[in-house]
């Protein structure tokens, strides 16, 4: 018999990072359960970490979202849909510079299961455009390959 998991993982809930105690016997316990329906399956999960975890009611239909992705995560199945959404701001000129841009931040983005809602504003300030803000902060500029649009997101998670 294996042992009750008292490791700490962290979890996307809405745009938080949580760290939650007993994940895997959470989707252990949804995999054994033998039940098929969705609600049913996240009801069990809140069930299994609520007596090891403070899940405040104003934020559970933001866990249930999170459990649901870490099923199907545990599954090997597409989560894209449940990404959480982040609203940003793309400034600079209409057209391919900027539609390069807009891609390079939503394939960075994707990369920690966030999905950006994209509202867009002329172009701001000396210095080079598009420009990248999320949060009110100024995340990247300039034209940017995926790879440096990718760290500067990471640069900038700590500050959402």
């Amino acid at each position: 018999m294996r042992c009750k998991d008292y490791s700490v993982r962290q979890i996307l809930i809405g745009l938080d990072r949580i760290g939650i105690v007993g994940l895997y016997d959470a989707l252990q316990a949804a995999e054994a359960s033998g039940l098929e329906n969705r609600e049913a399956l996240v009801d069990l999960m809140l069930e299994v970490l609520r007596p090891k975890n403070y899940i405040p009611d104003e934020h559970v239909e933001a866990y249930r979202v999170a459990l649901w992705r870490e099923l199907l995560r545990h599954r090997g199945q597409d989560f894209r849909a449940l990404y959480s959404e982040i609203p940003v701001t793309v400034c600079g000129e209409p057209g391919p510079d900027r539609e390069r841009f807009v891609e390079a931040a939503t394939a960075a983005l994707a990369v920690f299961e966030l999905r950006p809602v994209v509202s867009f504003a002329p172009p701001q300030g000396e210095g080079p455009n598009p420009q990248l803000i999320i949060g009110g902060e100024l995340i990247a500029r300039g034209p940017q390959s995926r790879r440096s649009m990718e760290s500067a997101v990471r640069r900038s998670l700590s500050d959402w």
